[in-house]
């Protein structure tokens, strides 16, 4: 494939203009390392016409002044008939040259010898660059236009190198987020109602993502993949990363009061941000493709996401040193990974100094308050949101708005995702169930773990509400 400069076609159409016009044209010049194409050989046929022309320009020009006897070009009338017929086919060609450049590449011209095969060959290499072009961006309108900002499509389309296909190492931020207990929400709600609701969620975070230069990777029922500096390289990437989580947790709350209003439970999220390199590029077959990032920072990403509580957003220690300044970091996090001998050390994030406003309030800041009387209770551990264990006796002996305090047999390792069911009273036919994630042990000797709810439908919100109106005091951990 040919790929002819608009300059080139410039000085090609400059002297045919010239030539029309009765004016002396220079030869048109390319550089020494020009490769020898079809361009190249247009141009040789462009210049040969020139030297001949201009050897009978001063003439014509003399006759058309009158400054020359008849007798002086007595003879040599055929080469005024042959410089007419030139001119009509010049006046032609200009024509032609002028709707190519509009865009409209049908014309060819077969009245010039030569010329007219290199011509035509140019015309062709035009109009094939030009639908090669019109494929790279309605695929980039295509594989973008619904997943990242307009701007960054506008900026693809603009950039050649913006989008690089078949793969390239590049150091990006990833976002991750996902609904926490969504597996056990989905089945008390009706099929209608959780696309419902569910849409509505991804409608907010979608227009936070985007509003932020994020592009969507993938979205795979409540979890979102989000890139930060692919397909486009920006400077602030982390920074924007971390803006756009802050947001979109701060986001939960207006989407949870629409929730309410429409008697749906209140959802929450975890965020893990992290930032590495990966392989980016277009993935999959000839019949379908994407574009995606594979690499052991996307696997890392998700480990860390698996690790997080609803509200919660942890960073990596690799995005802590990208960020520079600015983070506002809380507790921090051993992350276990696989092909890791040591535990990865994350922070969870609580805010940025440049936006106050963006501060998370801190879960761990609610106190448990012990209840009047401990509620007996069952537990399991879960496995991939599958039950891996038998039940277990427990007891809850604190609450608060999100967390409790339970006393279990245990051994119950820090972010272990648990099930309990608690007792079924008068009028249910079944035990209502809860899920949780294990935040920390309180008091090794006797059992005592602090939990984080991950999915409290509003039936068993009101029996929790129910056991802390006999509350004490403050749960003393």
């Amino acid at each position: 494939m040919l790929n002819v400069k608009e300059e080139e076609i410039d000085k090609i159409t400059e002297a045919f203009y010239l030539i029309l016009n009765g004016k002396k044209a220079s030869p048109v010049s390319l550089p020494e390392d020009y490769p020898d194409n079809e361009i190249r050989q247009a141009v040789g046929y462009i210049n040969r016409f020139i030297e001949e022309y201009s050897k009978v320009s001063d003439l014509l020009s003399s006759l058309s002044k009158g400054e020359l006897d008849f007798e002086a070009v007595k003879g040599k009338t055929e080469i005024l008939q042959s410089l007419k017929n030139l001119q009509t086919n010049l006046r032609h060609l200009t024509w032609k040259t002028q709707r190519i450049a509009g865009g409209d590449f049908s014309h060819k011209v077969d009245f010039m010898g030569d010329f007219s095969v290199a011509f035509n060959s140019m015309t062709q290499q035009l109009r094939d660059s030009y639908e090669q072009l019109e494929r790279r961006n309605a695929f980039i309108r295509k594989t973008f236009g619904r997943y990242t900002s307009d701007e960054i499509v506008e900026a693809l389309l603009d950039a050649p190198d913006g989008l690089k296909l078949g793969g390239e190492k590049r150091e990006v931020t990833l976002l991750m987020s996902d609904v926490r207990g969504f597996t056990a929400l989905a089945e008390r709600l009706e099929p209608t109602e959780v696309v419902a609701l569910l849409n509505h969620y991804l409608l907010v975070m979608v227009d936070l993502i985007q509003r932020s230069g994020g592009t969507i990777d993938e979205i795979i029922g409540d979890a979102i993949l989000v890139l930060f500096g692919a397909p486009l390289a920006i400077e602030d990437a982390v920074q924007r990363a971390v803006r756009c989580a802050l947001e979109m947790q701060k986001a939960m709350r207006g989407v949870n009061e629409h929730n309410l209003q429409r008697g749906w439970p209140e959802i929450e999220m975890g965020i893990a941000l992290h930032t590495g390199e990966v392989v980016v590029g277009n993935i999959g077959s000839t019949k379908r493709s994407k574009y995606g990032v594979v690499g052991r920072t996307v696997n890392l990403t998700a480990r860390i996401e698996s690790f997080t509580v609803g509200g919660q957003v942890l960073v990596s220690p690799a995005l802590i040193g990208a960020a520079h300044r600015g983070l506002v970091l809380g507790d921090e996090v051993e992350i276990h990974a696989k092909g890791m001998r040591e535990a990865l050390r994350c922070r969870e994030l609580l805010g940025h100094e440049d936006h106050p406003q963006l501060v998370l309030e801190r879960e761990e800041e609610t106190i448990c308050t012990t209840l009047a009387e401990p509620v007996p209770l069952q537990y399991v551990r879960l496995t991939d949101k599958h039950l891996n264990e038998q039940m277990q006796p427990a007891t809850l002996v604190g609450l608060s708005h999100r967390r409790a305090v339970v006393e279990a047999e245990g051994p119950l390792p820090p972010y272990a995702n648990i099930m309990l069911r608690f007792e079924v009273e008068a009028g249910e036919e079944e035990a209502p169930e809860l899920y949780a994630k294990v935040i920390s042990p309180l008091d090794d000797s006797c059992g005592r773990y602090l939990i984080h709810f991950t999915s409290v439908p509003l039936g068993m919100r009101t029996r929790l509400q129910r056991f802390q109106s006999g509350t004490e005091s403050p749960f003393d951990g």
